[in-house]
């Protein structure tokens, strides 16, 4: 017969109770929670979420016939395209009967005006900030290259990064550090990856920092320097 010591017998069993509190606990707050959201949050609704909506009673002596007209503080529904368009969409609809859903001549003309306006010989007019960042990365760097992106980088430079197939090394924001922390990255992804510290591609993606500037945000827009 096996016997089991008591201390690993003791320890089960008290890792065992320890989960089962622990859950206990767990269902007891969620009850809690559920309850008090229940009240003050998770309220339906009726209409589409538009900057007023129709908010549905919780107790309702007309089955619900009659509803809140609210105004919407809280929706994401911030370019407006969730409710009722009557602006945009017949206007983009229309323009679908003339103009095929790619490049078209007034594409053109928009990236003439931008590249004019700016003093570039040329400029590519992307859909959102989004899509800039993380579609012009993976053109600007490959693998073998190094990134040296700030901690506080926008998501879709972070995906853009990730996506370009280069070694990313994250410093902290405004760190005192930053200039030893580039030369030790650029040292060591040379060393490992490349014969001699000249073909090292380098591209630094810093808030602050003045080397790779005015990146497009979420709803900006911005040069590449």
């Amino acid at each position: 017969m096996i016997a089991i010591p008591y201390l690993t017998a003791s320890t089960t069993c008290f890792s065992y109770g320890l989960l089962f509190v622990f859950g206990q606990i767990r269902d007891f707050f969620r009850k809690i929670i559920d309850w008090w959201s229940a009240r003050c949050f998770n309220r339906l609704i009726a209409s589409a979420p538009d900057a007023w909506f129709d908010v549905v009673e919780r107790y309702s002596n007309d089955y619900n016939i009659t509803l809140n007209r609210c105004l919407n503080l809280v929706s994401y529904n911030y370019l407006g395209f969730a409710a009722s368009d009557e602006h945009c969409t017949p206007r983009a609809i229309e323009m679908l009967k003339k103009y095929y859903p790619s490049t078209t001549d007034l594409h053109n003309e928009l990236e003439e005006c931008v590249a004019n306006f700016v003093g570039k010989p040329a400029a590519i007019v992307f859909g959102m900030g989004y899509v800039t960042n993380s579609a012009v990365l993976p053109v600007l760097m490959w693998k073998g290259g190094l990134i040296v992106s700030d901690s506080l980088n926008h998501n879709s430079i972070v995906n853009g990064a990730r996506g370009s197939g280069a070694r990313v090394c994250v410093f902290q924001h405004n760190s005192k550090f930053i200039s030893y922390y580039i030369t030790v990255s650029f040292l060591s992804s040379s060393r490992r990856r490349l014969p001699s510290l000249a073909s090292v591609v380098l591209l630094l993606l810093s808030l602050s920092l003045e080397s790779y500037r005015h990146l497009p945000r979420m709803q900006g827009s911005g040069p590449l320097n």
